[in-house]
């Protein structure tokens, strides 16, 4: 029987592949944990595809909330489209990667 791989090893944590997603502290925007930081691209995600990178990617997500950079960094569950970019497997998620739902033109559904 196989068993599929999660975030926190064997039964712990969400179903690989992840990305880590937080708020901006100052200004509240959605932002997505890259090699380099912290990014408003959700194109730019970190996708771990075992748990040693998804357990870097918690260490990274408690640094930023302790020194005060982010607040409620979690992974993400998502598959990747044709090109490979990361798409979340929950339509709260996908929400936050798109921005808005509303107006378009405006936000991450504009920008990215």
């Amino acid at each position: 029987m196989a068993t599929e791989a999660k975030a926190g090893g064997k039964n712990k944590g969400p179903k690989l592949p992840v990305i880590m997603t937080a708020n901006d502290l100052l200004d509240g925007e959605v932002v997505f944990l890259t090699r380099e930081g912290w990014s408003f691209d959700p194109g730019a995600a970190l996708i771990a595809d075992d748990a040693e990178t998804a357990e870097w990617m918690e260490e990274e997500g408690r640094k930023g909330f302790a020194a005060n950079r982010i607040v409620d960094p979690y992974l993400v569950p998502v598959t990747r489209d044709e090109a490979g970019a990361a798409v979340a497997t929950h339509f709260r998620e996908a929400i936050r990667q798109k921005g808005p739902t509303i107006l378009t033109q405006y936000g991450k559904q504009a920008d990215f």
